[in-house]
């Protein structure tokens, strides 16, 4: 049992808020909530930042005036604004890319970013005002499964913007993040923002009853830790037979649209295709020093030129790309390329391709276009509209890139079966829906393969973000990943979401490792059981709603 003097001492600093929350406000103190929880998030890594939950349901608990639902969605979309505003300031990189052109817009773009998404926030801060009681573990509950609620239809309406959803908080590969392979990421958020936000509720007048949500949240906590910690030390992680390459020549964005540099950027690639094995320490006990690795990988975006200009029978590079490989040998690369549409009309797609050496012949025997395309940087929504008043598409390819069909695990003989990913789409649980049916698993892939174009992003947290984000879908799959990017961060992640030691190629490093790929582990739950979640989560929301108002008993009048 607690002591009186703490009991005295924890009571006198909750009568301190109060003061607190009239001095500084509900925006600025949802403000300070954003901060706190957005540097929770790696590189930053301020777990203690995640109490900024409870911050934020301690101000929309509180008096918000005469107008509570303008209040309540200026509360959600402040800590929102300022959240996104440290999570996403690296956008302001892919306008100095090209600075005299576009460098203006840098300022604005990361403004306008944060504020736009920041709307979720605000839209729930208004329904939470509207519908949740404004203390008790109801509270509690209808705070962090409404939150997580907005932060799912963040990461779908509009083609999604899955950026940091609060369990990325923990890094992946952590114990904690292990619980991913049961309930997903936002299974995930849904449990950090519950147990964090449980600070707002404690009742210091009750004695110890006052700090049972404080001490339930600690409990799950732990729990979730000590599964992690299980996972973690009993699953067995161990080399396959196949062995893959990463080549990242660190050459930055405002090089690869120079016409003079191209000579140089195709030779920088061959070299290091071509090099000696160089194997991580990790894969020494399964690996032939000697042996040439079967798959090369090269990042989204590794050439600039089309596709067609690659492969021209005219083009000098088309007899590289003959001689570059051994036999039975595979490339992995990402590229841009012309295409007709079902209409018949020429668009243009961001492709993965896949290229063997066979029979003497080098040959392209498949490709994968990207499904999830980055809104205002490969595509402009709603352009029509957008054109008329003066917003335009930055990306180079005038017209902007055509999304493909829905992403799934892909057969190409010689290799294992894959998952491709192209940069933006390793943001998104559940891309690939092929196992998820009712606990019948499909044809699952062996591997995933996320090839990034991670210079967009600068010397900025994006890299460090991006493959956090990624890695998740290691963790939630059970798959390892490949992930290669043209200036960093390229690794080989195990099925639990950890870095393999000695296959980290970091920001600005320019160089190539060779690794057997991990095997996979068995299935997760939640691999087999998303289309459950996401119904359960909906229902679960929408209940909510008229349990605490539409189903409340009306007073009669007479």
């Amino acid at each position: 049992m607690l002591s009186e003097d703490l009991r005295a001492q924890i009571a006198a600093f909750g009568q301190q808020l109060s003061p607190l929350r009239r001095y500084m406000g509900p925006k600025r103190l949802a403000a300070l909530a954003g901060a706190l929880a957005a540097l929770a998030h790696p590189p930053f890594g301020f777990l203690p930042g995640l109490l900024g939950y409870g911050l934020l349901l301690y101000v929309l608990n509180g008096d918000l005036g005469p107008k509570p639902l303008r209040r309540a969605f200026a509360v959600g979309f402040w800590a929102g604004f300022v959240y996104f505003l440290i999570s996403c300031f690296w956008v302001a990189e892919a306008f100095l890319v090209d600075a005299e052109t576009f460098g203006w817009m840098a300022p604005f773009a990361v403004m306008i970013l944060p504020a736009m998404i920041a709307f979720f926030w605000g839209l729930f801060g208004v329904v939470y005002a509207q519908f949740a009681p404004k203390s008790g573990v109801k509270s509690l509950v209808c705070f962090a499964v409404w939150f997580c609620g907005f932060e799912m239809i963040r990461g779908w309406i509009f083609t999604g913007f899955p950026w940091n959803p609060a369990g990325a908080s923990w890094m992946a590969g952590s114990a904690i993040s292990q619980m991913a392979a049961l309930v997903g990421v936002y299974g995930l958020s849904l449990i950090t923002v519950m147990a964090f936000a449980s600070i707002a509720i404690i009742k210091p007048a009750q004695g110890l009853k006052g700090y049972r949500p404080v001490m339930v949240a600690a409990g799950a906590l732990l729990v979730c830790f000590t599964f992690g910690q299980y996972r973690l030390i009993r699953t067995e992680i161990t080399p396959s037979e196949t062995s893959v390459r990463l080549v990242q020549t660190n050459i930055g964005q405002e090089a690869k649209w120079t016409e003079s540099e191209f000579s140089r950027i195709v030779r920088d690639y061959v070299a290091m295709t071509k090099a000696k094995p160089k194997y991580a320490k990790w894969s020494a006990q399964g690996a032939d020093y000697g042996r040439r690795p079967d798959i090369v990988i090269w990042p989204e975006g590794a050439l600039p030129a089309s596709a067609e200009e690659l492969f021209s029978a005219s083009s000098w590079t088309s007899e590289v790309f003959a001689r570059l490989l051994e036999p039975d040998q595979t490339l992995m690369m990402g590229v841009y390329r012309s295409d007709l549409d079902k209409g018949g009309n020429m668009v243009w797609r961001n492709t993965m391709l896949v290229i063997q050496q066979k029979a003497h012949e080098t040959r392209i025997v498949a490709a994968y276009d990207k499904f999830k395309l980055v809104p205002f940087g490969e595509f402009l929504p709603f352009e029509n509209l957008l054109t008329k008043i003066g917003v335009k598409n930055l990306v180079n390819i005038g017209d902007g890139f055509t999304p493909g069909d829905r992403t799934k695990a892909m057969t190409v003989e010689g290799i294992p079966s894959f998952l491709p990913l192209i940069c933006y789409e390793g943001l998104f649980p559940a891309l690939d829906q092929s196992n998820y049916s009712f606990g019948k698993p499909g044809k699952r892939p062996q591997w995933i393969v996320n090839i990034s174009n991670d210079a967009w992003f600068g010397p900025t947290s994006g890299p460090v973000q991006h493959l956090n984000l990624s890695a998740y879908r290691a963790i939630e799959q059970g798959l390892p990943m490949v992930r290669s990017t043209p200036t960093g961060i390229s690794v080989i992640v195990d099925p639990l979401g950890r870095v393999i030691p000695s296959t980290k190629l970091g920001v600005g490093y320019a160089g190539y490792i060779d690794v057997m790929i991990p095997k996979v582990v068995k299935l997760t739950v939640y691999g087999k059981f998303y289309v459950i979640y996401v119904i359960f989560i909906t229902i679960f929301s929408l209940i909510l709603l008229p349990y605490n108002t539409l189903l409340r008993p009306v007073k009669k009048t007479s």
